[in-house]
């Protein structure tokens, strides 16, 4: 199949997290992530056809990843990423889940999550 995308693709080592939220002891939210599962990925970040069209409104899609199936991801989760760098230094990347999408062509075997880049250390 020539358009099938091919499981050497999932090049990311990263650890889906579920965000928690709790009362904070002065008041206010304070949020922990919980790591669920280290799974291989493919992230991608999107053109910019994804930011001028008019679907992009208050959920801004910063990069695209796909992992193989799994039936329980949602929005309440996180994709973390860590890259070496040069250096030796750890670079942490924590992208938001907005959207859960099965992929078409494969049903039940890739899943598509479009995310937000919430925060790079």
């Amino acid at each position: 199949m020539p358009n099938a995308f091919e499981l050497g693709k999932l090049r990311w080592p990263v650890t889906i997290a579920e965000r928690r939220q709790a009362a904070g002891p002065a008041g206010g939210i304070t949020e922990s992530l919980t790591s669920l599962a280290e799974v291989w990925a493919d992230i991608q970040p999107v053109g910019a056809l994804t930011f001028y069209s008019g679907v992009q409104v208050d959920t801004p899609i910063t990069h695209k990843v796909r992992l193989r199936w799994m039936d329980w991801i949602g929005t309440t989760h996180v994709i973390i990423r860590e890259l070496r760098r040069p250096d030796g230094s750890v670079r942490t990347e924590i992208f938001r889940v907005r959207r859960v999408k099965e992929d078409g062509e494969f049903p039940l075997r890739w899943i598509d999550l479009e995310v937000e880049l919430e925060k790079r250390e």
